[in-house]
């Protein structure tokens, strides 16, 4: 049976959320190392996320 995954990806600006570019290089990054280890990835989260506090 295969190994299964769960993924998290996180960008810590509305600008790199909303480009997707810091999105999309996670995933590539996951899906390869998804594949290489012959897994099955169940699973994605996406958090896009500034680290500022907001009152």
């Amino acid at each position: 049976m295969p190994e299964t995954f769960i993924s998290y990806a996180r960008v810590s600006t509305q600008a790199q959320g909303r480009s997707g570019l810091g999105l999309e290089a996670q995933r590539e990054t996951i899906a390869r190392f998804v594949e290489q280890a012959g897994g099955i990835l169940l699973e994605e989260f996406v958090e896009v996320e500034t680290g500022k506090i907001s009152d």
